[in-house]
């Protein structure tokens, strides 16, 4: 009980509980056509950040494909990983950038399966605002985790999925590789396997860093959390990119 009450008090102290507690409050003392806007914010406020609205909009993304046997991933020529940012003002050991943590868990993800079945490693990302490639952060480390320098693969150009999708190609297509092994974010999977499947015949999907799970849902999770917005926000993101991609290629 004491454990529930506290994260009840978090929740109502820290964003986003406190605004709506505050949009409920300020909806007492307004007037009626007001109280009925700040009743609408409020309840809107609280639908987007509760767990089963977040996961009402990922898991269409996140299950559309599952990670496929082991067996089906031996049967690839390289995994490919896309890039997921950089985080250029959180120095580590070595005082370099570090990969962002959708970046860093495809990463380990593809590690994992090298130290399986030893392929080379395509690893998709270029500069947007960052100060250096994420390619080459991304190289660093895989070094640093006794990757083979011959069998890491670099593709800097890219700044979006289609170029991720359009650049990995050409490189493949220099090296030989026709069969790759498709390492993103469960969320992200979706999008890139229409684009990937525009430019190579053999695309297999192992989707990484689900955020979702099939459980059931308890008090903690009707409380409201800024994590639920964020999540609701990447998805709108790829529901969108979907539909772009699907009018325009």
């Amino acid at each position: 009980m004491t454990f529930i009450l506290k994260k009840i008090i978090t929740c109502v102290i820290v964003p986003p509980g406190c605004f709506i507690v505050l949009l409920l409050l300020f909806a007492v003392f307004l007037k009626k056509k007001s109280r009925f806007f700040a009743l609408l914010l409020a309840s809107l406020l609280y639908l987007f950040s509760i767990q089963p609205v977040a996961d009402l909009l990922l898991m269409p993304l996140e299950y559309t494909y599952k990670p496929p046997a082991l067996a089906e991933v031996k049967a690839g020529d390289a995994y490919v990983v896309l890039g997921g940012g950089v985080n250029d003002f959180a120095p580590d050991i070595d005082g370099e950038g570090t990969p962002g943590s959708e970046a860093f868990q495809r990463l380990i993800c593809a590690y994992r399966l090298y130290r399986i079945d030893k392929k080379p490693i395509i690893f998709s990302g270029g500069i947007i605002l960052e100060r250096r490639s994420e390619a080459e952060v991304a190289k660093r480390i895989l070094l640093s985790l006794g990757v083979n320098e011959k069998d890491i693969l670099m593709e800097g150009k890219s700044r979006d999925t289609f170029e991720n999708a359009k650049y990995v190609k050409e490189l493949s297509d220099k090296h030989g590789i026709n069969k790759i092994v498709l390492i993103t974010s469960a969320f992200h999977m979706k999008r890139s396997m229409l684009l990937f499947d525009k430019f190579f015949k053999e695309t297999i999907p192992y989707p990484t860093g689900h955020s979702t799970s099939k459980i059931k849902y308890d008090l903690l999770s009707y409380l409201p959390n800024a994590g639920n917005i964020g999540g609701i926000a990447i998805a709108l993101k790829e529901y969108l990119g979907i539909f772009f991609y699907k009018i325009t290629l």
